[in-house]
């Protein structure tokens, strides 16, 4: 949510605009980033998210974060920290949008911090190499890391992905393969797949009938509509959580 660079029509400013087309899809809750944390300034748009996000306990916070090199975030520890007592459980990187590297030179004290605390990580596809999130996934295996927006024709290095780790997630928004939630459930288990409809890009109506319509049982459905995500939510900065 928030105002794009170059607006485009239709698109959703306001947390009340947001609630009510996820009224509208059946959604109950949403976890939801700043456009200006992408297009201008991370620090900037998660205080505006922060704020923007009172008064809507259905919408939950997620900040874009950046490694701490250059001072303009605090270090990987104390950032962390202040997500933590902010009630902000989820991040997100854009590192080619934002030009810094995923390895470890560049963000491996970031990437730990994560890790220690199991704050679930978002990463768009065009933001990040398929090499690239193989790598992070193997030096950060408590880490868990969602990869978002992923189109149906990355299916094959989708599925070599989530083979080769255990703490990848993939969301559901683009990636609208025939039977493809099907598939994916049956060969890795529904508890690897996260709802997500790319809105306000894309309507969320098509992204809610493929996971109510998946010939999956019902279990698998509601894991897939909200209970991993929420699982991994809670999981966040629990002290019953297993620490790297």
């Amino acid at each position: 949510m928030g105002k794009l660079a170059v607006p485009l029509p239709g698109y959703i400013e306001s947390a009340e605009e947001l609630a009510g087309i996820m009224r509208q899809a059946g959604i109950d809750q949403a976890l939801v980033f700043h456009a200006e944390s992408k297009e201008y300034h991370p620090a900037v748009g998660n205080r505006r998210l922060q704020d923007e996000l009172r008064g809507f306990p259905n919408l939950h916070a997620c900040w874009c974060v950046l490694p701490g090199q250059t001072k303009e975030m605090p270090p990987a520890r104390e950032l962390v920290e202040i997500m933590r007592q902010s009630g902000v459980r989820a991040a997100r990187v854009y590192p080619n949008t934002h030009n810094w590297s995923l390895s470890e030179w560049s963000c491996g004290d970031l990437l730990s911090a994560l890790e220690e605390q199991a704050v679930p990580l978002f990463i768009d596809f065009e933001e990040a190499s398929c090499d690239a999130l193989h790598s992070l996934c193997r030096n950060h295996p408590r880490l868990p890391v969602v990869l978002a927006g992923a189109p149906f024709r990355l299916s094959r290095m989708v599925y070599a992905l989530l083979a080769g780790t255990s703490n990848l997630y993939i969301d559901t928004s683009q990636f609208q393969l025939h039977c493809g939630i099907e598939d994916l459930t049956l060969e890795f288990g529904a508890e690897r797949l996260l709802f997500g409809t790319f809105t306000p890009h894309f309507s969320p109506g098509p992204s809610v009938m493929a996971v109510k319509y998946a010939r999956i049982s019902d279990e698998e459905k509601g894991m897939i509509a909200g209970g991993n995500l929420r699982r991994l939510l809670d999981s966040a900065f629990s002290p019953g959580v297993q620490r790297s």
